[in-house]
This record gives C-alpha cells, structure tokens and sequence, in this order.
C-alpha cells in the first residue's frame, strides 16, 4: 500500500490514507459553534486532499467541557453549525469526521460552569484541577446516553465517520487508567464503560463508521503500556469496530501526544503495529510531517492510514503536496500551537500567518518595488507576502544567511526542524525571483539612498550586552552573538538569561558535556514558554548533577572563578562559576532606522514592531502588514 492508495473503513471510503486529525485551534465561539474561519480552515484541508477531515474532539456534555471554546455536540441546536464543517469538507471531496468527547476530570468549573466528575475523585494537578465527583451508576448511565445522542446529532450533521475519543487523560481514558480509577463496583473493570459507550454509539448510528482513539500507552512510570491497552480494548469489544486510531500520552505526558522536533519522525509507529491485532484497520499519529514517513510506515504494515495534525495546521494543501512531490510549508514541530490553546485566542502558526485568522486578500497586481531589511521570519513573511502581490522585491540580510534568530535556534539540540522552514522559505523566494542579498549591513543612511521608495524594516530587536562589574574583556557575550559563530566546547558556561533562549542554550551545551550554571530573574526557566514546548528541557536540566540552576535572582559581579548575585529575597551569594558568560538579556535599545530614514514609506514587522517573541506573531504581523500596505494602507 501506499499514501495514495484508498482505504475502507466499514461503510466509508477514504480517497488516501491521510486523515486530518480532530486539532483543537479555539477556531469556535464561545457558545461552542464554530466560526467562519473554522468552516474555511475545514474546507482548506479537504481541498489540499486529505481524505478524512475531522472537527476537533467535541463535548457531549456542558460538564465535559474542557476550553471556553471548545466545539460542542451536547444538543440538538448544535447540529446546524456542525453541517456547515461537514458541507464545507464534502465540498472538498473529503469525508467528515465528528470525535465525541468528555473531559473528565481535565475539565473546570471556571470554564464549563459545573462541577467536574470523573471515575474517582482524583485531581488532575497538571491543570491545576477542581476536585472532581466521583460518578454514579445513574450519571455513567446518563453519559452513555449522551454519547449515543452525539452520536446521532453528527450523523444528522452530515458526518461520514465518528470517532469516540479514549485517549490522552479525558474521561473514557480516565476509566481505563488504574492512575484514575479507584473504583470497587464494577465499573473499576476498565472495559466496562468503554464497552458501554462503544456499543451505544455503534447502535445510534449504524450506517456510519464508527472507530476509537487511544493512547497506546500513557507515557508516565504508573500509566497503562500497549499491552495493557491492547488487552482492554479486546474485553471492550474494539474488534468490531470500523477502525482504531492510535496515538500516545495524557497531559501528564504531553511529549507524547503533541511530540517535540527533537523526537523522531512516526515516532509511535511501531507500537502502533501491535494494535493491528485487534483487527479494525489502524491509524497512527505522531511526527508525521514529510511524504517519507507516511510511506514508510504504510509500507512496513505498521498501520493502515496516517492522522496528520500540526502538518494540515502548517499547511492545509500537505496531501496533496506530498502526493504530487511537491514541498508543503513544513511544520518545525515546536508546539507553539499547543501552547497557544490556553490563550483562548484563534491558535496561529509558526509558519503559516493565515492559521490565526483570515488575512486581506489581495488580488496580485504591478505595485512600486519594495525593500524588506533583515531575513529574519519576519523579513522572509514580508518579502514573500510582497512578491505574491505584485512588488517587485529585494531583501537585504545583514547575516552570511537567511533566519536570524531561527537560523541560530536550529543549530540547537531541541530545534532540529527548524531549518525545514528557513529551506523553504529561500525556495520561495527563489521561485517568486525576489533579489536576495546577505552579508549587507545598510546604515539608515545607506537605507535612505536606495532606489525603492518603500522600505520595510525586519530588523528585530537591538542587542546589548549590561555591565557585569570585573567581567574581563572576551569572557562576555550575547548569546545570539556567539551562536553565530563556531566554538571549542569548553568544561563549563554561565548562561545569564532563562528566558526560552537562555533555556535552550542551556539545554544544549548540557547536551554536548559541559556544566551550565543558568542565571534568571523569573522563578522557572523558559518562563516565555507554554507548558508543552519545554517538557523534555526542563526535565533535562532539572535532573543532570552538571546542572546549577540559579533562578530569581541577577548577577551583580564577576571573578573568575565565582560569579556573585542577588536573589529576589535581597541576599547575596557568591557561585562558583568558570567559563564564558553567554547573556540572554538586553541592556538600553538602540535607535530605530525607522526614526532617520526620510522621504520613504517605512513600515517595521515582527519584533522591530513589537510584534514578536514567537515566529507565529512576527509572520502574522509581517503577513498583515504587506497585505495593507499593498492595499495603500501605510503604517
């Protein structure tokens, strides 16, 4: 079989073995229906090929649910907002999928407005939980029920498929979970309510497909393994569904659910081959960005389809990309759109600036050249963006190479998919013929003096480095400024910043042997950071013995051997501490060339605008901001 190949899955047909898996995105409103971005974001991936389109996990009922906007199918007014995704991904040609879901335990008061119940009261402490109820035989009752009502409301819909959701820590994988379930009747029979759900579903919607996502195995030392989960499926009465559709982890494991770039490609493909016993056709998910890995695991049996989450995000048209040869806009696997989930804003992309939100359209027309200063993702964005509507375009890149930031994050240990995007973006470029020079360092003089009349400014942000009293000359750097260049790896390194790059650099010299003694004034590291991205860093740096983390607190002197610092409380402490200073915070800004270049249309993106910290807010605002101008609008 192959990528292309189609599948059936009982009484449905997919076109392809790529399935667009149920990504939250807080892309509904906050009564639960779902925007008109949602509907056109659905109708992108059916278009760009996917053969299966899923909404996202949605709540059965109120108490269930986990995010203020957070799809719903608890009643029947929600069945005609649900036929908008499903007109919208027929259109396309694609089947439409509904995955029924309760929250469980992960679920709050603050948010859904009830008390959450589970199988036992256990919190979850990872969201900073209510106490849950522990459910009774007439309320598990009542949860079959509304399943099965769901159920019907999604066939009524239009959906082709409906997946009942048993993994990642909510409420079907709450009670199959010793961790979760303490109960003595018999519902303590992890199978027994799973069992129950399955066969009410079947029944409400026999001309449907009905299948199962689980986690193959919870990814914590007290959790359930394949084998375990293999085996409560079979009591559960699996085999007779129409699929199962694996993944991995529970929010106390969310590396597993949503992995890093640092984990490898299909990294759960193996396992999931086990679960091919059962005997439904098998899906699996997991780091499965690039053409490669879907064929491969496809070709070795390891499962049937592949469902493809944080790629479709990054690019809507990745099917069909990849099944014509062509190169989709990759994802770079660095969570931001996990973590942006708790935001409760529209979930943007690092990559794509139309994820967030639609953007202007406007139609490509001949437009007065521009000049885009700086390659950073800001600068790329923008020099793309003005090519596609009709600007002739040069882009000057102070660097021997495009990326700034990025660029320098990719040679780190945790960002090995960055470059995917950075090699993208000079084939865009190059195919939209925008003139690319690097190594050019404009004054705002020399910027003034050249020939186009409108100029944006890519710049980021200005670098200093703050005194750091009986520092010597040559021990001191900015820590973007010695990335930039190779080093001899030395026995031991201060990093003086524990921000998301102090902590990332950290990370990275403990990687390759040295001793770090990481310095920051906020009480964790990676304070910049949502929770997902920096799991295996923290974790990292948390355990090793050649790790000194030094945290709410500022150095205030140096010797050689020793570095001296004051905490929060107002105490100072002398640490030893040999080796360079790499500095992860700035000192006074330097003035903006935006200020002093006269007689041109100047506009700033990214973090020259104040508009950064994350590549997904610098391309939004770069994307934006072309688009504007090309429409006459300046800034």
């Amino acid at each position: 079989m192959n990528t292309a190949t189609p599948l059936r899955l009982g009484p449905a047909t997919l076109r392809n073995r790529v399935v667009a898996a149920p990504m939250e995105r807080n892309y509904c409103r906050h009564d639960g229906s779902p925007t008109e971005h949602y509907v056109d974001r659905v109708a992108a991936v059916a278009e760009g090929g996917a053969a299966l389109v899923y909404a996202e996990a949605a709540f059965v009922r109120a108490d269930g649910r986990v995010r203020p906007r957070q799809l719903a199918v608890d009643e029947d007014s929600r069945i005609a907002g649900l036929r908008r995704l499903a007109d919208a991904a027929h259109a396309g040609g694609a089947l439409f999928g509904m995955q029924l879901v309760h929250g469980g335990r992960l679920a709050k008061a603050a948010v859904s407005g009830y008390t959450p119940v589970a199988p036992s009261p256990v919190v979850a402490e990872v969201v900073d939980g209510d106490l849950p109820l522990e459910l009774d035989h007439d309320d598990i009752a009542d949860l079959v029920t509304r399943f099965a009502d769901a159920a019907r409301r999604s066939a009524e819909a239009g959906a082709d498929v409906v997946s009942v959701h048993a993994a990642h820590g909510y409420l079907l994988s709450q009670f199959l979970s010793p961790r979760t379930n303490r109960r003595t009747d018999e519902y303590a029979d992890p199978a027994r309510f799973l069992g129950e759900v399955l066969t009410a579903v079947r029944a409400a919607v026999p001309e449907l497909a009905v299948g199962i996502r689980i986690s193959a195995y919870e990814g914590v030392p007290d959790g359930l393994d394949a084998e375990a989960t293999i085996a409560i499926l079979r009591r559960a009465g699996a085999s007779t569904l129409d699929f199962v559709d694996v993944s991995a982890g529970c929010y106390e494991a969310g590396q597993w659910i949503t992995p890093p770039g640092e984990l490898p490609q299909g990294l759960h493909a193996e396992t999931t081959a086990g679960f091919r016993v059962l005997g439904p056709p098998v899906g699996v998910s997991g780091r499965i960005t690039d053409e490669a890995t879907a064929s491969r695991i496809l070709s070795l049996g390891q499962a049937d389809f592949v469902t493809v989450a944080r790629a479709l995000h990054a690019d809507p048209s990745w099917t069909r990309k990849v099944l014509s040869g062509q190169t989709p806009r990759p994802c770079i696997a660095c969570n931001y759109c996990t973590d942006a989930l708790r935001t409760g804003e529209p979930v943007g992309c690092a990559v794509a600036p139309e994820a967030a939100g639609p953007l202007p359209v406007v139609r490509p027309a001949a437009r007065p050249p521009v000049l885009v200063v700086g390659g950073g993702p800001a600068g790329l964005e923008a020099a793309r963006t003005a090519a596609a509507n009709g600007h002739p375009t040069r882009l000057v890149e102070r660097a021997p190479a495009l990326g700034g930031a990025l660029r320098l994050a990719s040679r780190l240990h945790e960002y090995p998919e960055y470059h995917r995007i950075l090699d993208w973006y000079a084939e865009e470029l190059a195919a939209a013929k925008v003139t690319v020079e690097l190594g050019n360092a404009l004054s705002p003089a020399e910027i003034a003096a050249q020939p186009e009349e409108i100029v944006v400014l890519a710049t980021g942000t200005p670098r200093s480095i703050p005194v750091l009293p009986g520092a010597p000359a040559g021990r001191v750097h900015h820590l973007r400024d010695w990335l930039a260049e190779d080093h001899d790896l030395e026995d031991e390194y201060v990093v003086w910043g524990a921000d998301r790059d102090g902590t990332a650099v950290a990370d990275h010299l403990l990687a390759a042997g040295a001793r770090v003694t990481l310095i920051g004034a906020e009480p964790e590291p990676a304070h910049d950071v949502g929770a997902r991205a920096k799991i295996l860093p923290l974790a990292r740096l948390r355990a090793s013995a050649r790790v000194r983390l030094v945290l709410e607190s500022v150095p205030t002197a140096v010797e050689p051997d020793r570095i001296h610092v004051q905490h929060a409380s107002g105490r100072h402490t002398a640490i030893p501490a040999r080796g360079p200073i790499l500095v992860s915070v700035n000192g006074s800004d330097a003035l903006s060339p935006r200020r002093v270049v006269p007689g041109k249309t100047v506009v700033a993106v990214g973090d020259a605008a104040g508009h950064g910290g994350w590549s997904a807010l610098a391309v939004r605002h770069a994307a934006e901001t072309i688009h504007r101008l090309s429409q006459g609008e300046h800034a």
